[in-house]
Order: C-alpha cells, then structure tokens, then sequence
C-alpha cells in the first residue's frame, strides 16, 4: 500500500470544480454512507460471493464499475476510502505511518485488482473520518433535507458499485447466454457444499414449496414429468420459447418476455408473477416456472415470491433456492432489483405497522445491505403463510 495513499488536501484540490473527474468509491457499510459521505461518492455494495469471484479472478472489476464495461481504464484516478483508514505500521525508511488493510477487506481486495486492470488507484489516507474533520463542507447527508446547507445538493443515495447500477459484459442472444453460465456457474459460490457432478443433475423441475416449482425449458416440454407432478401451470420467463401446450386446453400459461441481460428490467413483471403463482396454489395446482437453462430469470422470480410471499429476507430466500438447487446464478442485475425490492417490501410492512398502531410509516430506509452466504442447514420445504 506504500505509494498509494492520497491526503486529505489532496482530495480537496481534486474535488474544486472544475476538475471532478475523480471516481470516489465508499468501501463503508450502507449505513454510514447514507449517514455521511463525501459529496459525489458511490456506494461499494458488493455481497459475498462478488468478493470471492474478485479474490478468485473469475470476475472482472471492471464489470462493477460505472459505464461500458469494456472501456480502457479512465486516465483519471479512483479513490476509495473506508472510515478510519487501515491498520498503521511505521516506514521502515523515514519513519513515516504507513497504512495496510486485511487482504480479505473491501478496500484492500477493490484496491489490488483496480491497480492489476490498469486503472490509477488510491486510497484516502485516514478515511472518511479525517476528511469529514477537515473538509465537513465536501461531505453530505441523507439527513441534510431538513434545512442543511447542502440540501439541495443531497437528494439522496447515487446508485451502488457492485449492484443496483451494475453493467455486464454480456452482449450475447437470449438464446445462447444461460446456457454458458450454467457449466461454469455450478457450485460457484457454495464454499464448503460440495454439489453433485454436472451429468448427474435431475432431469426433471426441482420443487422449491408444495407445489411450486423451479425449472429449465428442457422440464417444461416433457409432458410426462408435468403430468406426474400435477404441474397445471407454466410462467415462461423468456421472451421467445414458445408455450409448447398451449392449445390442448389442459395447462395455463403466461409468459414474462424478460431476455437474461443486464439491461432487462425483471422486477416490474414481479407482481404479475405472484399473482400467477397464487393463483395455481389456490386452485391446488402445481406451477413451474421456467426459463432457458433455469439458473437466473426463473431463479431471479423465485426468489422475489418467496420474499414476499414468506416474509423472508433475500439473503434466507436466495439460500433456501441454492439448497434445493445448487446450480443457480442470477445475472448481478437481477440481484440489484432482488435488493431493491427486499428494500421497498420492508417500507412497506414499516408503514403498515405504522398504521396499525395509529401513528404513520417512516419513509426512510436505514437497513443494512443484504449479502448473499451459503446455505447454512439443511431445513425442510416451507410452508406458505396463510395470510
């Protein structure tokens, strides 16, 4: 880390316009940035099994950050900073305090692989503590919409590196997109799981609650698996593979025409989606939902039912998925709006306790980020709450 540490004064010479071409990362909690940060700073919200696919070199850094993701590196600098700088050890030429991190920190793992990619980066010597000291009038805050000074500059959080804002390298067809990520994804993130061999997966969709099921175009055109599970209904999140028995009579359909990119807007259909679902549990029906190879737009609306449906957080419900299907891997896009929408499913059951004890819902959000572990037991299927 010697060499690399920026000051304080620095910073602030960067920061004086006309000249912000500097990136700023916030490698601190969700928390403390909505609290506090440094005017113009994007928030690092990069959950588990991003961090161990950075450490690994199975994924590229440049995929997290903003604008197209096969850019050169920018000639300007990043700056990232923490709260309180690293661990400080004394220089062994002049004397000098010299600051280094854990090898497994935020910081220290987005610090080494952005200087590997080539891009010129820094970290902020005494983190964001020092600078808010020093340069309280180059930091704003979520809680300045009460008359604070910057409160016109401060409307709220930009969006986060890592999810939410995130582009992918992928330009590739629907067709031909899930189908790579399968092999190579399989077991990717399940540290300590050691997940069946590739040529020994079901051929057949995986049940994920009673009656609702999870599975791949392959599941949703063998007849005679649908019929020996009771499966009546079909959500076709794809925007191309056709409702092979449509016309029979005997299954109802309906189909998402989302592609698996990282363009593609999946949570607007989330709403329709659990109305579909709902609507075979209630007539005692079994339902698949399918997209090409099962492993991220099908998974993707999964997870998304089984947190509203059961209260869950995204963390329990992306766990619960992995436990009955090892293979799964959401696009990092589709994480975002899962994250997003755990976000706005805990506004509104605040606002709903809100009412129900005659006072009004707060409409700030202070919930710390979600972060994506391996299952951690190996519990039975749930069962839907019947409210």
């Amino acid at each position: 880390m010697e060499g690399l540490g920026r000051s304080c004064l620095w910073l602030r010479h960067e920061l004086l316009p006309p000249r912000p071409q500097l990136l700023l990362l916030d490698c601190r909690s969700r928390e403390l940035y909505e609290a506090a940060r440094i005017g113009g700073a994007l928030s690092v919200a990069l959950p588990a099994l991003l961090l161990r696919r950075l450490r690994r070199g199975s994924l590229s850094v440049r995929a997290l950050l903003p604008g197209p993701p096969l850019q050169t590196p920018p000639p300007a600098p990043v700056l990232l900073y923490d709260q309180g700088g690293g661990r400080r050890r004394r220089g062994e030429a002049e004397g000098e305090a010299v600051e280094e991190w854990e090898a497994e920190s935020v910081l220290g793992t987005l610090l080494q692989k952005l200087r590997e990619e080539g891009y010129l980066a820094y970290y902020l010597q005494g983190g964001f503590s020092r600078f808010q000291a020093e340069c309280p009038h180059l930091c704003e805050s979520s809680l300045q919409g009460h008359g604070g000074p910057r409160a016109a500059q401060a409307p709220g959080p930009v969006p986060v590196v890592g999810l939410g804002g995130l582009y992918l390298s992928s330009d590739c067809s629907d067709a031909e997109s899930e189908p790579e990520r399968e092999p190579t994804s399989f077991g990717l993130d399940s540290e300590g799981v050691t997940p069946p061999p590739a040529g020994l997966l079901p051929f057949f969709p995986v049940q994920i609650l009673p009656n609702l099921y999870l599975g791949s175009a392959r599941d949703s055109a063998n007849l005679e698996s649908l019929a020996k599970l009771g499966i009546r209904y079909i959500l076709n999140v794809t925007p191309n593979l056709p409702n092979l028995f449509e016309k029979n009579g005997d299954f109802h359909y309906k189909q998402i025409p989302i592609s698996d990119h990282w363009s593609q807007n999946l949570s607007q259909f989330f709403p329709e989606a659990t109305a579909f679902i709902d609507e075979a549990l209630s007539q005692n029906c079994g339902v698949l939902v399918h997209c090409l190879a099962g492993v991220s737009r099908s998974v993707t609306v999964t997870v998304a039912y089984l947190m509203q449906k059961l209260h869950l957080s995204l963390n329990d419900a992306y766990d619960l998925v992995k436990r009955k299907k090892s293979n799964i891997s959401p696009n990092f896009n589709f994480m975002g709006q899962l994250l997003d929408f755990e976000r706005s499913l805990r506004l509104e059951e605040r606002r709903s306790r809100g009412c129900d004890s005659g006072g009004q819902g707060s409409t700030t959000s202070d919930d710390p980020p979600s972060f994506f572990t391996t299952p951690t037991s190996d519990g039975g299927v749930f069962e839907l709450d019947p409210t």
